[in-house]
């Protein structure tokens, strides 16, 4: 039974005539009065008592009509129920952002969501991937940009990009645009400790050529790494997002490594034991379009899509 058919009875019966409900409805009169047939023959009951004077519901009909209002105010309901599901983007959206992914995707995410879904209010972190893995992991955040080429336990992961890891160096550096890994082997070198993924990245290459970082320092601290290989104090190694705005002003340069695959896996992970909902989606679909973008300007140096 078609709730057409159902709404066609009832605004007839309110409506106490045939033609006069055919008119509201915008129906040929002959074709809302087989619609009826349709419904008695269905029901295998007369509905409607038809006379010079318009038409009544029968005893029968009387119950119909009031199993057909409720029906029908049943399903109008649904259907809002499952429009506002749809439309509920609202609520509080967790946000985890390595430093140096963050300076491509934080602010761009920021803008479009106020323009776009001013409900969602964004909760954002920025940290060193394993802080922002750990929290992740406890629940304390929805979602969380990090150095992943596997998943982490109880995690999903989508590929956002990959870059190359850069050795930034003071300005008006000698050492030109292409450099070899050895470089980190003489020069004197300003890195995060061992626990960080730029650091495991290194080690790792320079392990697999029996070679080691000429280590001068050590600092968890991007502001503090940028700031002492300005001051001369050594080099570093980073992405391009995390120095792009410093060499651009000459603030600092920086070379690719010409012999060596150093780069990472930037991704979009999100904790299996979240659940989900319209808001957390929408962010993390945001997340992916801008990085996209990011991409397509093909102004981001050791940058290129995850496969």
């Amino acid at each position: 039974m078609e709730t057409r058919r159902l709404d066609y009875f009832v605004r007839i019966v309110d409506a106490g005539s045939i033609s006069r409900a055919a008119q509201d409805l915008g129906l040929a009169q002959p074709a809302l009065s087989q619609q009826v047939a349709i419904l008695e023959q269905d029901v295998k009951a007369q509905l409607l008592h038809r006379s010079r004077q318009g038409v009544t519901p029968t005893a029968a009909g009387r119950q119909f009509y009031r199993q057909a209002r409720i029906i029908l105010r049943q399903v109008a309901e649904a259907r809002s129920l499952v429009t506002a599901a749809e439309e509920s983007l609202a609520g509080t959206v967790a946000v985890g952002f390595p430093n140096s992914a963050a300076a491509i995707l934080c602010l761009p995410l920021i803008a479009r969501l106020n323009a776009e879904h001013p409900q969602i209010e964004l909760q954002i972190t920025e940290g060193y991937s394993a802080m922002l893995t750990d929290m992740a992991q406890k629940g304390q955040l929805d979602m969380s940009v990090l150095y992943q080429e596997t998943p982490p336990p109880g995690m999903t992961i989508t590929g956002l990009w990959i870059e190359d890891l850069l050795l930034v160096s003071p300005p008006g550096s000698a050492l030109g645009n292409r450099v070899p890994l050895e470089t980190v082997a003489r020069v004197p070198m300003i890195v995060p400790s061992p626990a960080n993924s730029t650091r495991i990245a290194l080690d790792k290459c320079l392990g697999e050529r029996r070679l080691s970082a000429n280590v001068a320092l050590q600092a968890d601290s991007l502001v503090t790494l940028k700031k002492a290989v300005h001051q001369g104090m050594g080099h570093t190694i980073l992405p391009w997002p995390a120095v792009a705005e410093e060499v651009e002003k000459g603030l600092l340069a920086v070379a690719a490594f010409a012999d060596a695959p150093l780069h990472r896996t930037v991704a979009l992970c999100t904790p299996d034991a979240v659940p989900p909902s319209p808001a957390r989606d929408k962010v993390a679909t945001t997340i992916r379009a801008i990085a996209a973008d990011a991409l397509a300007t093909g102004r981001n140096l050791g940058m290129r899509s995850s496969p």
